[in-house]
């Protein structure tokens, strides 16, 4: 028969459906988890096996969307017990699995952990060898190939990136032909455009980036907004990317002005309390939206709206530092600053951003909270380099080139290879200048 989170053979329907959780907000969902908790009072076996995997669903959907470690550890130790209870029955088994392969799986999404990204698809592979039924057997394929991808774009394996996009279009044929449910179907093409998207940034590629925009918009019809609020935001925030993306490398500021409005509707969806990290990431994508459009059509007051659509997003992550794309935002929002104030030629507005961060620093400490402290660094660097450039160097250039330089060790410690990167090339470009 047929098998999905929503209902388990042998065991209990307890938890509310997918679709109306969308609907619930992140307090609610963890006063639900609190009720859904109770499993000791159900007989040991089938039925609290059952419950201990809807238990970690709810966990871990609380995590993803506030970014909880600790409910992400729970959620792991939970589908754990649920294999235990789960005795010879397979399926069951399986579902335990899968559960624990899933919390790897955002483990690795989150925090970048790449021991998390190896151990869920060992568990991916275990529960395969169990011979689940077709619909859980094509989930966790395509579950080990979504994180094939993920690697493979964070190593700039273009050609490992493409295979996992093959993989996820013939899973997302069968679980069609399975009759799977919207929101499994929602799910995988949510990951297979992230993929195309990905792969459309790192290789200028607009054949990836206009095939993400077509499936992207294809699945925003297909959901209801009213019902499906979260997964339409996702939907929207994922297409507002690939349009800006593709009005960058085609040179199209009509692009970018639609990638604007997708991602300006999926912020007006999404409270901030609703789903934090997701309206966080809608916000980061539109002040970048902007940003780029205000680089395209040379209006200084894209810059204004592009800063002012960060610091929501970092209000939220301020939150949860533990999380390193809350530096990713820091670092982005920090370089929209200094952009806006260089493309200006406002000498004051740079020296009042300097202080800024300058104060901040004092507050920031590299041991307690070193992304932070790095990202500030970073923010000061930008300040530096902006006003080396609209005045004789009086000394920033080897201020910033400091300051990057130390960024960069705690960026590549912690294997944050996009602000590596781009940190790597600020001091560069500040070496060849000093």
């Amino acid at each position: 028969m047929p098998f999905g989170l929503n209902g388990f053979r042998g065991g209990r329907r307890i938890e509310v459906g997918v679709a109306s959780r969308e609907l619930l907000p992140l307090a609610a969902l963890v006063a639900e988890a609190a009720h859904a908790g109770l499993t000791a009072s159900l007989p040991s076996g089938p039925a609290r096996a059952a419950a201990l995997i809807a238990y970690a669903e709810l966990l871990r959907e609380i995590a993803r969307r506030g970014g909880q470690v600790e409910m992400l550890a729970r959620a792991a130790s939970a589908a754990h017990r649920a294999r235990r209870e789960a005795g010879a029955d397979k399926v069951l088994q399986a579902a335990a699995l899968f559960e624990q392969a899933q919390s790897q799986h955002l483990a690795f999404t989150l925090l970048g952990d790449t021991e998390a990204a190896d151990e869920a698809s060992a568990q991916a592979q275990a529960a395969l060898a169990l011979n689940p039924p077709p619909l859980l057997a094509t989930r966790l394929k395509a579950l080990i190939q979504r994180l094939r991808g993920a690697q493979a774009l964070v190593a700039s394996d273009r050609d490992g990136v493409l295979e996992a996009i093959g993989a996820l279009e013939v899973s997302a044929k069968i679980l069609i032909a399975l009759k799977a449910p919207l929101d499994h179907v929602a799910t995988l093409t949510l990951e297979h455009a992230d993929l195309l998207v990905g792969l459309g940034a790192l290789c200028h590629d607009r054949t990836a980036l206009q095939s993400a925009e077509s499936e992207l918009a294809a699945l925003s019809i297909r959901l209801d907004q009213d019902l499906q609020p979260i997964s339409w935001a996702q939907a929207e925030t994922l297409r507002g990317q690939a349009l800006t993306a593709l009005g960058d490398v085609l040179g199209d500021a009509a692009s970018i002005a639609e990638g604007v409005a997708a991602l300006k509707s999926a912020v007006a969806v999404l409270p901030a309390d609703h789903s934090p990290l997701d309206a966080a990431r809608a916000g980061h994508a539109l002040g970048l939206a902007l940003q780029a459009m205000g680089e395209a059509c040379d209006e200084p007051v894209l810059f204004d709206r592009a800063v002012k659509a960060f610091s929501p997003a970092m209000a939220a992550l301020d939150r949860i530092p533990a999380l390193p794309y809350r530096a990713v935002v820091a670092h982005d929002g920090a370089v929209c600053l200094a952009r806006r104030a260089e493309r200006r030629g406002d000498l004051v507005a740079l020296e009042q951003a300097e202080a800024t961060f300058r104060e901040s620093l004092k507050s920031r400490s590299a041991v307690a909270d070193p992304l932070a402290w790095a990202v500030t660094q970073v923010a000061l660097a930008r300040i530096y380099e902006a006003q080396s450039a609209l005045r004789p160097d009086t000394g920033e250039r080897a201020d910033a080139a400091f300051a990057l330089a130390s960024a960069l060790d705690v960026f590549s410690e912690r294997g944050l290879r996009t602000l590596s990167a781009a940190t790597l090339a600020s001091l560069e470009r500040m070496r060849e200048r000093v």
